[in-house]
C-alpha cells in the first residue's frame, strides 16, 4: 500500500493461474515451401475459457491485415477467399488449432497470426514464403 498525500493505491501481485493471461504460441517462426504443396502452420493455445473464440489472420508485406477463418464449439466462418484451399484441425483437448493451406500460391506470402479472443498475450507470429 502506498499513500500519496489522501489517496492510496493498493497494488496486487496475482499469481494464481486462473488470472494470468491467456496464450497463444505458434511454431516453428518461419516456413518456406514450394508453390502448389500444402503447409501447416502449428498453433496451441492456453486460456481458462471452455469455449473459447479462435481465429488465423495474416498481414501482408504492406501491413495490411485480413482475417482468414473463426472457430469456437458452435460457429464457424471462413472468409470468402479461402475457398476449400484453407481448414483448420482443432483439438481443445489438446489445445491446437492448426491451420492448412491446400495448394499454396505465391500470394499466400504473409505473417500469419493465429489469435485468441480475448487476445491477452500473442507469441510468435510466423511468417509463410512461397
Amino acid at each position: 500500500l502506498w499513500s500519496a498525500g489522501s489517496h492510496y493505491i493498493l497494488f496486487l501481485l496475482f499469481t494464481d493461474k486462473s488470472v494470468l493471461c491467456d496464450q497463444v504460441t505458434q511454431s516453428p517462426p518461419d516456413q518456406i515451401v514450394a508453390s502448389g504443396s500444402s503447409v501447416k502452420l502449428f498453433c496451441t493455445y492456453y486460456t481458462s475459457e471452455s469455449n473459447p473464440d479462435l481465429y488465423w489472420y495474416r498481414i501482408w508485406p504492406d501491413h495490411s491485415f485480413q482475417f482468414i477463418l473463426y472457430r469456437d464449439k458452435t460457429l464457424s466462418h471462413n472468409a470468402d477467399f479461402t475457398g476449400g484451399r484453407f481448414s483448420v484441425l482443432h483439438n481443445p483437448s489438446q489445445r491446437t488449432f492448426h491451420l492448412v493451406i491446400f495448394l499454396v500460391e505465391p500470394e499466400d506470402s504473409a505473417t500469419y497470426f493465429c489469435a485468441l479472443n480475448p487476445p491477452q498475450c500473442l507469441r510468435c507470429p510466423g511468417s509463410l514464403n512461397i
